[in-house]
């Protein structure tokens, strides 16, 4: 059976406005899917963006394309701070990547014109974690330096992380490789300059991968705090 917490876009908004009004300091609103469904288009509510995505074997399979990747998003206004996880593979670990961004104007991910509130993505595993988000002059990236152990995902990996307020992150990757360490966290500090003002509704994750690949994606989570 399907596990997502939103199935009708009514029931999602509605749950959302409820979210809001909870205290501060409880969890506001959490969306799950596991992806357990029917081979074919992702439904419940996602659209695709870039080279696409599509249910396989019960995950998210993600197709790269140069500049803008490919995965799905939908519409979902969210403040900060808040924690995300999912599992994720790679059938091209040196260029495997994962990227997830909040309050975009537009559809999906462009690096040279992105329109979200701020962005994390990881261009592939030995590479580094970096944060994009908007300035008075435009968008501009800040990436974190490499962790001891950090290395390409050549196997199902779980990635968990939390996206702050002032856009400090933190992102602790579980290799499920065998080699050592099993894990590594990555910290990114806060940006200088950075506006923290939604441009749009839009929320995406999935694949920055430039080529083919595909990607694969499970167990996803996403909780505002």
């Amino acid at each position: 059976m399907s596990r997502f917490h939103l199935p009708s876009p009514n029931l999602f908004y509605t749950l959302l406005a409820l979210a809001l009004l909870a205290p501060a300091c409880a969890a506001q609103f959490k969306v799950t899917d596991n992806f357990n469904r029917p081979d074919g288009p992702v439904g419940l509510g996602w659209s695709t963006f870039g080279n696409g995505a599509q249910i396989s074997g019960d995950q998210l399979k993600t197709f790269g394309k140069v500049d803008f990747g490919g995965g799905i998003q939908r519409n979902l206004d969210v403040s900060f701070p808040l924690r995300f996880s999912f599992d994720f593979s790679t059938t091209s670990p040196s260029n495997g990547g994962w990227v997830i961004g909040f309050n975009a104007a537009g559809a999906g991910f462009d690096p040279d014109n992105d329109t979200s509130e701020v962005v994390l993505y990881q261009s592939s595993g030995s590479r580094q974690l970096c944060v994009e988000f908007q300035t008075s002059s435009g968008p501009v990236t800040q990436c974190a330096s490499l962790a001891d152990g950090q290395r390409d995902y050549t196997a199902k990996a779980m990635v968990t992380g939390r996206l702050n307020s002032d856009f400090s992150a933190t992102v602790t990757i579980t290799y499920n490789d065998s080699l050592q360490p099993g894990e590594v966290t990555i910290r990114s500090p806060a940006p200088t300059g950075a506006k923290q003002t939604a441009l749009g509704s839009v929320f995406f994750f999935g694949s920055i991968n430039a080529i083919y690949a595909p990607d694969y994606f499970d167990n996803f989570t996403l909780v505002l705090m």
